[in-house]
């Protein structure tokens, strides 16, 4: 049987209203996620991810750090996006180095695709961003055959100081340790 999630109270788990709330789906071992949280102690910051080990293992960096406004969830990105949030009540989802599934027939199992697309967008408030990045070339081109598809309702963000000053990841890393070229955009909805 596949986890479901409870709808979230946000004051209740931060105590007050926060000042917004966001999202990172698929935190792997990065810490970026407990990064944000220090950063912006009013806004409650949630991360879902998929292998237990690695929520176990932030989840430690986030008790050691002291943040009081973090969430961390094991579970399926799409499903706890779909269950745990209001309509229109996330201020930014961040999606880092989602698995490219890199084989054929294992393309389907791709998050970034036009249903998940249509869910962020019942999920972000106007305004709201998506900021995604991959270093897989071919997984970045669908990415963007599957935005263009959204022009209507999501426009680029052209130069996005979020990509100069706050996105750091352990896959940012190993892109730059491996030579890889690092693709990112962000994505603003209408």
């Amino acid at each position: 049987m596949t986890k479901r999630f409870e709808k979230i109270d946000p004051t209740a788990l931060l105590g007050q209203e926060p000042t917004g709330i966001d999202l990172e789906i698929g935190f792997g071992q990065s810490s970026f996620v407990v990064e944000h949280a220090q950063r912006n102690p009013s806004r409650l910051v949630i991360g879902v991810e998929v292998r237990k080990q690695a929520v176990a293992h932030v989840q430690d960096i986030a008790t050691k750090s002291g943040a009081k406004n973090i969430l961390l969830v094991y579970g399926n990105g799409s499903l706890c996006l779909q269950d745990m949030f209001h309509d229109a009540a996330l201020d930014t989802i961040f999606i880092f180095h989602p698995d490219p599934w890199v084989k054929r027939r294992h393309h389907k199992r791709r998050l970034i695709n036009p249903a998940f697309i249509e869910l962020c967008l019942q999920k972000l408030k106007p305004g709201g961003k998506i900021h995604l990045s991959t270093d897989v070339q071919e997984l970045w081109q669908e990415i963007e055959a599957t935005l263009a598809g959204f022009n209507q309702a999501l426009t680029p963000v052209n130069d996005d100081p979020f990509w100069a000053t706050e996105y750091t990841t352990r896959w940012d890393d190993f892109s730059k340790r491996q030579q890889r070229k690092t693709f990112w955009a962000t994505f603003r909805k209408r």
